[in-house]
């Protein structure tokens, strides 16, 4: 393969990568390769020489060396340098084939065969410990994403085409020499990975990440306390383990028929070959079409019984044709179709899905129910299975098939069983998640008696926080089983509880509960609950009379709460009886009276708003006039909004908030006051933030407005569009990608005008520090633009991953804009901020420069000060002044000013340092 350009545009990779990447693709293939011709040997001469029924020795002996294997690989690779242990891995996988090869015409005798063949299972362990440790420590997350699909070729086509050669090879090799050819490829992928180690020197000699990693006790007896503990985890390692034991039962079921109709250690291995090859094909095409159709259409704890559920059937039909027609031929073949498609199902289906299944549990947990599934079930498994078939011969003396079906039937059941624990304890940990996140009624359904069940028993003896997190999840959703459970939460013994289901009940307005609430009034002893229960109830009456005994209460906590539900009520009687009562308390000379009126505002403010509020507002005390603006809401009348702008000079911070609180409403008042201009600069992008805080149409509308009309503030109207979470129609996407090059451009002028500072005549590194603050700016503006125009979760998560200052998160987030943006504008973006060379960057982006080149620090500073391309910030253009000062680097003086009166203290005052 060449390394031309229509290669790499495939593959996705990267000319600065491809020698990396075709060695990794030769290491893997030789290695994989090299593997399946040593399988194939080994097992086509154990089945020759040995009787099948010896097989289940092999899995004893090979669920030891994977045990020992995996305990000194994990003590090794702490203390021995990495080049230095994995260039040992590969040699030590070479010379022992070569050994195996020597060793058979050594040691004639049969325990040679069985150490032989398990030693497959050491080889396949140790190379995807070492290949994958490898390709670790080259590639950071972004690379990763493309790269490893391309590396790891080797794995599923490398050893078809190993078993694809060892079928064509094997009639003039015999069976042994294939160990040679084996040995060769082993050695073959030597070079290429001395060669990645010479070139990767840095990334070879850091130490290995895991001395980093801070572990409470040893890694065993964090498993072990997983394992107990952790029923969800106890049912997931069953089930592996069950899923292991029928692939290997299966296995040995049709290798002993193979044994029968193939004499020859030749004719064996050309099956194994022809075998291997087609099951590795059929799992490829089955993982890479099916799995993830079936998992979306059937659900993850559906999808779990699909592999036993087909084996069953497979199985059932099985004995079935033989009790019908007891052909072994026909009992063989159809034996070997069950064999493939188990074999496809478990790895294509049942594995992936029964890892998305811990996905609940928390990352550390997770992480280790990993390890005990794939590192101590498996192995398991293989011993278990080993004992089991071996008892199964000693007493039939003979390999039955149908015996094997019956068993595998029985595990079959077992497995089912064990999916069906998992499910159960699946449910339960979800209930039990809910009190560390929210969950809303589309994860659970409240018609499963199960479910109310544990729900009722978790607000019974759940704490606080746990029955507020299940109130939330209930009230998600109204229908009757809601509205029950929520008369509980009623009963329960914490004040906060109560009053977060009485507001949901007003909320929600269930009428039906109207009678609890009374019965909550004459029983509570907490008077917020009970204050809150009538207020409530007023909120949901509908009775004149109540309403009115309530109103006329000599209690006033109890007078007020009724006020504020009736303000509530959708009868407009009710209302207007309300609002006749808080007008004579606003209107009253009273400041007791004034107060309350505005403590009652205040709490129903996002429901109800008086139409004389704007009077309190408009109050000579500044302290009513503040209470008064702080009782502003999301029901905030126009009259209101128009008084507390008035207001905005003299009291900003509480009339922003206040503006905020009433969302949309307020933003026909911000968009008056950005059009006029007695405002200043600092109150105008004060203004513009709010407005992309509030968010919505309206606000949208106002922001793209500004933004065409007034060009000059595009940077903080940009980073308002996308907090208010605006996304570009098709008139707007072409407007947005222009401002997006505009700002590329910007930024390929602030790298140039770097590159100037580089020199030997640099006077201070405080200006290139300075631009780039305004160079990070730009990245900034980028990332908001790119949101408002494509997908805006990806350039979310590629904006927190350039926040990590991490390299790899870096990359990773420079591969979601590669994939999300446009193509030009993504290539152009990860150009300008990739970790290279200034003028690496400079030339590769030199088309977007055509400007004069800048070669002296006043030419920097002559453009700075000009504001040009884009507005400075007020530190870069100080920084600009004190330059020319301090090191006396002449610019035009009449750039100065402008700045003498400026509003910005610090330029006022650096502007005047400078003309002195």
């Amino acid at each position: 393969m060449r390394s031309g350009h229509l290669w790499l545009k495939v593959l996705n990779v990267h000319v600065n990568e491809w020698r990396v990447v075709k060695k990794l693709f030769w290491l893997q293939f030789f290695q994989g390769a090299g593997i399946s011709f040593f399988f194939t040997a080994e097992f086509a001469r154990f089945l020759e020489r040995m009787p099948v029924y010896e097989l289940p020795w092999v899995m004893v002996m090979a669920a030891f060396l994977l045990w020992l294997t995996g305990l000194l690989y994990t003590i090794l690779e702490h203390r021995i340098p990495f080049r230095k242990f994995n260039g040992g891995i590969i040699l030590l996988m070479a010379g022992s084939m070569l050994l195996v090869r020597v060793g058979s015409n050594f040691f004639p005798g049969i325990w040679f065969y069985y150490f032989s063949l398990a030693w497959f299972y050491v080889l396949y362990l140790l190379n995807n410990l070492e290949f994958w440790g490898i390709a670790a420590r080259l590639f950071d997350m972004r690379q990763s994403k493309r790269l490893f699909g391309v590396i790891s070729a080797g794995d599923i086509p490398a050893k078809f085409i190993g078993y694809t050669l060892a079928l064509v090879f094997v009639p003039y090799t015999g069976t042994l020499n294939l160990l040679l050819i084996g040995f060769v490829c082993m050695l073959l992928s030597l070079p290429f990975f001395n060669t990645i180690a010479r070139e990767e020197e840095k990334a070879f000699a850091s130490g290995h990440p895991a001395k980093n990693i801070h572990h409470s006790g040893t890694p065993i007896n964090n498993l072990l306390a997983d394992f107990r503990n952790s029923r969800i985890i106890r049912s997931i390692a069953l089930i592996s383990l069950l899923a292991s034991a029928c692939m290997i039962i299966v296995n040995y079921g049709l290798y002993s028929k193979v044994k029968e109709e193939y004499s020859t250690d030749v004719e064996l291995a050309r099956f194994i070959a022809m075998f291997m090859a087609g099951l590795r094909i059929a799992a490829l095409i089955t993982k890479t079409i099916l799995t993830g159709r079936l998992t979306t259409v059937l659900g993850v704890r559906q999808s779990l019984f699909i592999t036993p559920a087909v084996m069953i059937v497979l199985i059932s039909t099985l004995l079935f044709v033989n009790w019908t027609n007891p052909d072994q031929k026909i009992l063989f073949y159809f034996f070997g179709a069950t064999s493939i498609a188990v074999d496809v199902l478990r790895t294509s289906i049942n594995s992936p899905v029964l890892l998305t299944v811990m996905q609940p549990l928390p990352t550390h947990e997770r992480l280790r129910a990993h390890n005990i599934v794939k590192g101590i079930m498996d192995p398991f498994a293989t011993l278990l299975c080993g004992i089991l078939l071996l008892v199964l011969f000693r007493i039939q003396h003979e390999i039955n098939l149908i015996t094997i079906c019956y068993i595998l039937v029985g595990l079959a059941v077992c497995w089912i069983g064990g999916i069906v624990m998992v499910n159960r304890d699946y449910l339960s940990m979800l209930i039990k998640t809910i009190s560390s996140r929210f969950f809303s009624q589309e994860e659970f359904t409240l018609n499963d008696p199960d479910i109310i069940a544990q729900i009722r028993r978790k607000i019974e003896t759940g704490s606080a926080s746990e029955v507020l997190s299940v109130l939330n999840m209930v009230g998600t959703k109204q229908n009757p089983i809601s509205i029950e459970l929520l008369s509980c939460f009623l009963d329960h013994s914490s004040e906060q509880v109560k009053l977060e289901a009485l507001r949901l009940i007003a909320a929600k307005k269930i009428v039906s509960l109207k009678d609890k609430l009374s019965t909550l009034v004459l029983e509570s002893r907490e008077e917020s609950v009970r204050n809150e229960a009538i207020k409530t109830i007023c909120q949901l009456a509908e009775n004149n009379h109540e309403l009115q005994a309530y109103l006329s209460n000599p209690d006033p906590a109890l007078r007020l709460s009724a006020i504020k539900g009736m303000l509530c009520n959708r009868m407009d009687i009710a209302k207007s009886m309300a609002e006749d009562a808080l007008r004579d308390m606003i209107g009253a000379g009273s400041t007791y009276e004034r107060f309350s009126a505005m403590h009652i505002l205040d709490e129903v403010k996002d429901e109800y708003d008086h139409p004389e509020h704007r009077v309190l507002i408009e109050h000579n005390d500044d302290h009513t006039a503040i209470r008064a603006i702080n009782a502003i809401g999301n029901a905030a009348a126009p009259t209101t909004l128009s008084a507390a702008m008035n207001k905005l000079v003299r009291h900003r911070p509480i009339v922003m908030k206040a503006l905020h609180r009433a969302g949309s409403r307020s933003i026909p008042f911000i968009a008056t006051a950005l059009e006029e201009s007695h405002y200043t600069i600092d109150i105008r992008n004060q203004l513009i933030v709010l407005c992309g805080k509030i968010g919505g149409t309206k606000s949208h509308d106002v922001l793209v407005r500004m933004l065409k009309n007034h060009p000059s503030g595009s940077a903080a109207i940009i980073q308002a569009l996308y907090r208010s979470r605006y996304q570009a129609n098709k008139e707007n996407r072409h407007y947005f990608e222009s401002l997006a090059r505009a700002y590329i451009r910007f930024a390929v002028e602030l790298l140039h005008m770097q590159k100037a500072l580089t020199g030997i005549d640099q006077p201070s590194a405080l200006l290139y520090n300075a631009i780039q603050i305004e160079f990070q700016e730009i990245r900034e503006i980028l990332l908001s633009l790119f949101a408002c125009i494509y997908d805006r979760e990806k350039v979310r998560k590629a904006r927190n991953g350039f926040y990590t200052h991490n390299r790899d998160s870096i990359a990773n987030a420079m591969e979601i804009i590669e994939l999300t943006v446009k193509k030009d504008l993504a290539r152009y973006f990860n150009t300008l901020f990739e970790n290279t060379s200034i003028e690496h960057r400079c030339e590769a982006l030199r088309f977007l420069y055509t400007e004069t080149e800048y070669r002296k620090t006043n030419q920097v500073l002559g453009r700075i000060l000009s504001e040009k391309p884009i507005l400075y910030h007020d530190w870069t253009k100080a920084c600009s002044m004190y330059v020319s000062k301090k090191y006396l680097v002449t610019i035009d003086v009449t750039l100065m000013d402008k700045y003498l009166n400026a509003e910005n203290p610090l330029l006022k005052e650096t502007a005047h340092y400078v003309c002195t």
